[in-house]
């Protein structure tokens, strides 16, 4: 009985987290996919005792804009314009291509330096960016600590 009350105890702080999301971005800036994904991260975040991403329109629009460069190219491959990103002492960024945006999620999180990227305690913005192209989605997670 414990074990159940604490599991939806934290269902409920989850969930709660979640949909405190809604209000971090109006809804033009964030497309669905966006948004469930940064669920994902965030979900992942709040089972590891962490706080929820904030979602950052500029790390938004960067992560869309290389999303469609991968899909354009068909090819995987990390921003070369990161830095020219402004006001951080920390960024970081997660590329992936999937069928859903579950499989992807959890291939971040299967891999080291992905999943350290998600759980890292000192960030505290994100922007995704989804692209579906050939059947695949294209995904961009760019993260950042501001200065």
């Amino acid at each position: 009985m414990r074990r159940y009350t604490l599991l939806t105890l934290l269902t409920a702080a989850v969930l709660a987290a979640l949909t405190g999301l809604v209000g971090v971005a109006p809804a033009s800036a964030t497309t669905t996919r966006e948004a469930r994904m940064i669920a994902k991260i965030n979900y992942a975040r709040a089972a590891h005792g962490l706080p929820a991403l904030h979602v950052s329109r500029d790390l938004t629009a960067a992560a869309r804009t290389h999303s469609s460069s991968m899909a354009s190219s068909s090819l995987l491959f990390h921003s070369s314009t990161l830095t020219s990103l402004c006001c951080y002492r920390l960024i970081a960024e997660n590329v992936g291509e999937g069928g859903t945006l579950s499989i992807v999620h959890s291939a971040f999180m299967n891999s080291a330096p992905h999943r350290a990227n998600i759980l890292n305690a000192r960030i505290g913005q994100v922007g995704v960016g989804v692209v579906a192209a050939g059947g695949e989605l294209w995904i961009t997670e760019v993260f950042r600590q501001h200065s």
